[in-house]
């Protein structure tokens, strides 16, 4: 448009110096502009590249020999079994977002979790600088096992849980362990990681408390954006991804009173979203919305803004938990067009 300007402005001071008048010419209509901006296309939706070539089939058949098929099938995300309670939804995905796997199996009596994460010398340096890195470890106890084992670029975390395993299983479990690490370790490879506006956006871009409590009809909201802990997965998700836990209660003690509610994120994360299931809904602003329930009668509410993923989830308080909806619109507005201004 600039270049435009400047050429019919230099046309018309040569007409005026030359003493001639331009002919007026018929203004073309809008639509018929050869200049007009073209809609720009979506990009399309699509998973993150893994910066190596171990799989959560690989992964899967190790475990099956050493501790046997599971009961539930093998799943390309982080296990919820006796997990924090910010991981449902977004952060399930997270090490798939830094170029990593995670997969997992089993009920609450027998299951096993396997994570790795490139560029691991970063990943460990952040998590032990915040006190949730303690070396390379490999133990079995009291039907427990837990493995954090680094190889090159690479960090193999590991939870295997099984009433039967004692200290004599620790080595072969951790030898055949340390085998998809080194295979992961001598295949490693750069990938693209998508950017995202949602990347480090602190929680008050997308609600604050006084927007929680008119929603809510609540006066004691109070924000805690720092809970998690600070081991690998949340180094991970809020560090690697970028992403943020926003937990809204009452104020005092994040472990006492009432839950209003968790936003969690996952930039980039449509690919994800995609495979959710849930009833679709629509919500103002979104490009997707898809509501559920979960296993202690929350209120979930997962939105697609452009490529990013938002879940919104409430709490059941004895009287049920709220319907998280419009809150979800003011979610969506705040962060695509900015908060409105204050009456």
């Amino acid at each position: 448009m600039r270049l435009r300007s400047l050429i019919v402005f230099g046309t018309a001071a040569l007409l005026l110096v030359s003493g001639c008048t331009a002919e007026p010419t018929a203004e073309p209509k809008p639509s018929a502009s050869p200049s007009q901006t073209p809609t720009p296309t979506p990009a399309p939706i699509v998973e993150p590249e893994t910066a190596f070539d171990v799989t959560c089939d690989d992964v899967a058949a190790t475990m099956a020999e050493l501790v046997g098929e599971p009961s539930t099938p093998v799943e390309p995300v982080l296990s919820t079994v006796s997990a924090m309670s910010w991981l449902p939804g977004p952060a399930q995905h997270m090490f798939q977002r830094a170029g990593g796997i995670a997969c997992s199996a089993g009920d609450a009596e027998r299951n096993w979790e396997v994570t790795i994460v490139p560029d691991a010398q970063a990943v460990i340096a952040g998590a032990t600088e915040r006190q949730g890195f303690w070396g390379e470890a490999a133990s079995c106890e009291n039907g427990r096992c837990g493995f954090e084992l680094p190889d090159g670029d690479v960090l193999l975390s590991a939870t295997v849980v099984d009433p039967d395993l004692g200290a004599d299983d620790t080595s072969p479990i951790e030898e055949a362990l340390r085998g998809i690490a080194a295979s992961a370790a001598s295949s490693t490879r750069e990938v693209e990681y998508v950017d995202s506006d949602i990347v480090g956006a602190p929680c008050e871009r997308f609600v604050t408390p006084e927007q929680v409590d008119a929603a809510f009809g609540v006066s004691d909201a109070a924000l805690f954006a720092d809970f998690g802990g600070w081991g690998i997965p949340a180094e991970v998700y809020e560090v690697v991804n970028g992403s943020r836990i926003c937990y809204f209660k009452s104020a005092g003690s994040e472990y006492e009173g009432s839950s209003y509610l968790m936003l969690t994120t996952l930039p980039a994360g449509a690919w994800a979203f995609e495979k959710l299931d849930g009833d679709p809904v629509e919500v103002e602003g979104a490009d997707a919305a898809k509501a559920s329930e979960g296993q202690n009668g929350e209120n979930i509410l997962d939105v697609r803004v452009g490529p990013d993923w938002i879940r919104l989830m409430t709490y059941d308080n004895g009287s049920g938990a709220a319907d998280p909806a419009p809150l979800a619109e003011k979610v969506v507005r705040n962060f695509t067009v900015g908060h409105p201004a204050p009456e």
